[in-house]
């Protein structure tokens, strides 16, 4: 361990002194006249926008003839773009770390969401450019991404808060591209004058998609195709509100703006839904966006296969600044440059473990070696990408000498790139176990051992079992437990988690008596008894049926046997609270808290039951602590019910200042009424009368009848300047 940190302290000297030397190198060849062959280093900012999920082509610049991206594709007009860049895993924490420290996930060790993370050895963009003067800043929009899994390194501030508070349990796992692109914003607007590096991660596009009402079009709206380019649509709208922001600050002329997938999403085109198992060119082709104003031409696109290792490399150049031997990438600068040539084509690393890690399946490796694709498994394959984009025809068998070829490349990267260090994987919480399933990336039950089956084969027994399930879900309900079964016994599946997290989740779609996915889940309990996720459910489904005397029981057994789970305490405590007993139900909040002691949610909960107890004062001090954070400042609602509790126990100044917040937030007859009141409190005399007129004049409809009067007799005693008594 001591030689990996020496390691890192060398590579983050080394960045240091390549920054140095390359500002020192660019000043001395701006002194020769006549010496200088390439352009001066850019000076400005960087922007760097991830766009979680998003597949090259459902992107109109692209050729989508169904995406609607004006914003997008406006910027890739008026800038560089990569046709063909390629994710080295379709995953996103382990992308976002390649695409950050230029080095493959043979390297850095990140190979799956959760259960690895970055290694503080690693030297990050944020890291590099802190060391040339940059402040720093991201905006994450998922809980795969969150700092506790390495990428934070470097950032002076890392927003990561997914915590909107608006529903009670839910922990979001992701926040939309509204509150994204307003949280960068409002960032931007107090930090204009720096020169920064920052990141931006919309996350939209990801399953469940579930775009706003506004951007569902399309034939279908129960189409998944449709539905995600309505994410895609709706991310575009913000990366365009984005890039308004830094237009009218004056700041776009001088900012680099790159654009960037993570990883795409497959449609069924090889059989996977989704994206994590397989690297077709839907799950790991993504876009790559180079854009500057001033600096980089217009209309630029370049065929090259390049790859996500080669962004921080090329951003490294584009501002004078060194790179060290251990980044994988290399600089795209000089193709982006007129009349640049493209290099020797290189061979890029793919990979997918998770089908090993979730599923028990054999890992999958590869390389892009120009237009050749070579993937390793079981029955390997091999694609002309150039003859055969959609990889639909397997010519390792036919192409022998070539295959062989390819197959030593990988067997030589994956040995010249490997790096083993101690601690870059990690054990999974029960939080991360929660919030991965409700992302999709995990199933119930624990991680299978592998058996070595060709992934091919494993999602062919997948997909046997999905079209089974959708198929039964439109025919009458008739013997369907006697159809499960043969299907089970014709096709070989077992009853495993996989297929019980199917099975419950077909009953809801069905909208089956909640009796009935009660009693799946708890076969599932029983027969995987480790498995929390099943209870957890459990307790879910008693909740809605208000079976609150089921549910305490239930989350016992899960603290059982998992002591440290969050969401057993909350549910606990609901259920609690739902039968009278609001001291045990504090209880369990005051615990929950003390596993996630920033958890927004929880602290309004908590608050609301301390007021039900009579404990008035540490309620005061917990709403005290709330209003400290952002999100809760935006939302009305919340802050008028937290003003009416200050003006009861005498808190007149701090009522007022909320309620006024409130009527900004959303101008209402109620607010300025009740504004008009806290502020006779404090003896605002002319600020209450101007309250109550716009409360009189411009919202009469929104006073009950009682307020009308009360405001009437108001404005007719007490004139304008005076005292009212």
């Amino acid at each position: 361990m001591k030689g990996a940190m020496a390691g890192r302290a060398r590579r983050v000297s080394a960045a240091r002194s390549l920054c140095a030397a390359a500002a020192c190198s660019a000043a001395v060849a701006l002194a020769i006249v006549g010496c200088q062959r390439t352009p001066p280093p850019f000076d400005g900012n960087v922007l760097v926008i991830t766009l979680d999920t998003t597949r090259a082509d459902s992107l109109g610049v692209y050729g989508s003839e169904e995406a609607r991206t004006p914003h997008l594709d406006r910027l890739a007009r008026g800038g560089v773009r990569f046709e063909n860049c390629i994710s080295p895993v379709p995953l996103t924490l382990p992308a976002h770390a390649s695409l950050f420290t230029g080095r493959d996930p043979l390297a850095h060790q990140v190979r799956n969401n959760a259960r690895y993370a970055l290694s503080p050895d690693e030297v990050t963009l944020a890291e590099r450019l802190g060391a040339a003067g940059f402040r720093s800043y991201a905006v994450i929009a998922s809980y795969v991404l969150l700092g506790r899994f390495g990428l934070r390194q470097g950032f002076d501030e890392y927003d990561d808060s997914l915590d909107t508070h608006k529903v009670l349990s839910s922990y979001n796992t992701e926040i939309p591209a509204d509150v994204v692109s307003g949280r960068f914003l409002a960032w931007l607007s107090k930090n204009k004058a720096e020169r920064f590096f920052a990141w931006v991660h919309f996350y939209d596009p990801h399953e469940p998609y579930d775009p706003p009402a506004e951007f569902r079009t399309g034939p279908d709206e129960k189409d998944p195709k449709a539905l995600y380019l309505g994410e895609i649509e709706f991310m575009d709208r913000h990366v365009g509100r984005i890039l308004g922001g830094l237009r009218d600050l004056g700041l776009l002329a001088n900012t680099l703006v790159v654009a960037v997938g993570d990883h795409g999403e497959a449609f069924g085109e090889h059989g996977e839904r989704g994206h994590t198992i397989f690297c077709y060119e839907e799950n790991i082709r993504v876009p790559l966006i180079f854009f500057h104003e001033a600096r980089l031409s217009a209309g630029v696109v370049v065929e090259d296969r390049v790859g996500l290792i080669d962004v921080l490399p090329t951003i490294l150049e584009l501002y004078g600044l060194g790179t060290d031997n251990s980044v994988h990438g290399r600089s795209l600068a000089p193709i982006m440059r007129p009349g640049g040539r493209s290099p020797a084509p290189r061979p890029l690393y793919v990979e997918s473990l998770y089908g090993m890690e979730e599923r028990g399946w054999a890992p999958l490796t590869g390389i892009v070696d120009g237009d050749l694709k070579f993937l390793s498994l079981p029955r390997p394959e091999l694609y002309d990408l150039r003859r055969d984009p959609a990889e639909r025809k397997n010519i390792h068998d036919l192409s022998p000498e070539l295959a062989r070829d390819l197959k030593e490349k990988l067997a030589e990267l994956v040995s010249s790139r490997t790096e083993i260090r101690p601690g870059a994987g990690r054990e999974l919480t029960a939080e991360d176990i929660r919030q991965l399933r409700s992302l999709g990336y995990l199933a119930s039950g624990p991680a299978p051992r592998s058996d070595g089956a060709d992934p091919k084969d494993g999602i062919a027994s997948e997909t046997r079992l999905i079209e089974f399930f959708d198929v039964l879900l439109r025919e009458p309900a008739r013997d369907v437990d006697g159809r499960i079964d043969r299907f089970l016994r014709d096709n070989g599946i077992d009853r495993s988690p996989q297929f019980y997290s199917r099975l419950w989740r077909f009953h809801e779609r069905r909208k089956d008596p909640a009796e009935k996915i009660t009693a799946v889940l708890r076969e599932a309990a029983e027969a995987y008894p480790d498995d929390v996720g099943f209870r957890l459910q459990l307790v879910r489904f008693y909740t809605g049926m208000n079976k609150f005397d089921l549910v305490i029981p239930v989350c016992r057994e899960i603290l059982e046997r998992d002591p440290g789970n969050p969401s057993a305490y909350v549910l606990m405590g609901n259920a609690f609270a739902a039968l009278g007993n609001a001291g045990e139900a504090a209880a369990s909040l005051e615990k929950a808290l003390a596993l996630e002691p920033e958890n927004v949610t929880l602290r309004i909960r908590y608050a609301e039951l301390l007021v039900r107890l009579g404990r008035s004062d540490k309620a005061l001090d917990m709403y005290d602590v709330l209003l400290t954070k952002e999100d809760v400042l935006k939302d009305h609602e919340f802050l008028f019910k937290v003003a009416m509790f200050y003006a009861k126990h005498r808190r007149d100044r701090t009522a007022a200042e909320l309620v006024d917040r409130c009527s900004r937030l959303r101008p209402s007859g109620r607010y300025y009424f009740f504004l008009a009141v806290f502020l006779t409190r404090i003896d605002d005399h002319q600020g209450a009368v101007k309250a109550m007129r716009a409360a009189l004049e411009r919202y009469p409809d929104e006073l009950t009848p009682e307020q009308k009067g009360q405001a009437e007799k108001f404005l007719g005693r007490v004139p304008e300047g005076r005292p009212a008594r």
